[in-house]
């Protein structure tokens, strides 16, 4: 399951990389930029376990910086999302004052610290996205492109509908071998405070 996950970040990357060839400079992605940083959202089991696998390979000094990250991070989410109802989904970058920074991110470098580990959202976040459950619309990052541009790229419906299918596939499959689904959301600071290493087989 694991490197059926790895192979859509693959292809997660690529298109990523496609996107940038074809848009150019309108791609602002670079470190420094983290405004994609303090989006809050959820991942899945396997992405978790990605994550506590990889961090458990880093040396000690930088694992305990990242645990003692997402301890604080935890309940300033919590309480955040209480208090404001915020969505915990991607789309457009939430309002002033509702944006609480990733646990991974070195704010003075402006990179992310989990950068080979991160989940599929933090790959393709910034360039035009197609859902095929929400077809109405593509989202992009409002810093790249203006609400409502017209994005001329006609391979991308196909390409990202075909790999949202297939991660789907993969899920789905997580499922049906009896694959631990957790009660509550799952985020990028659980992965780091917690073991989920076990749940990608």
């Amino acid at each position: 399951m694991i490197d059926r996950f790895r192979e859509i970040c693959s292809r997660v990357d690529e298109e990523f990389a496609r996107n940038r060839r074809i848009h150019g400079e309108r791609i602002q992605c670079r470190p420094g930029c983290t405004d994609c940083c303090h989006q809050l959202f959820q991942i899945t089991e396997l992405e978790a376990a990605v994550i506590s696998r990889g961090v458990k390979q880093m040396p000690d000094e930088a694992r305990a910086r990242l645990v003692a990250a997402a301890g604080d991070y935890l309940p300033r989410r919590k309480s955040l999302v209480r208090r404001t109802g915020e969505p915990e989904a991607w789309g457009s970058l939430p309002p002033e004052g509702t944006r609480l920074a990733c646990p991974a991110l070195d704010s003075q470098e402006g990179v992310c610290l989990i950068y080979e580990f991160r989940p599929l959202i933090c790959r393709k976040f910034g360039v035009p996205l197609f859902n095929p459950d929400r077809p109405e619309r593509v989202y992009a990052c409002e810093l790249n492109f203006r609400t409502g541009e017209e994005i001329e790229d006609q391979d991308l419906v196909q390409i990202q509908t075909a790999i949202h299918r297939d991660w789907k596939q993969v899920q789905a499959d997580y499922n049906a071998a009896g694959g631990h689904r957790d009660a509550e959301p799952i985020t990028v600071a659980r992965a780091l405070v917690e073991d989920f290493s076990a749940l990608a087989g």
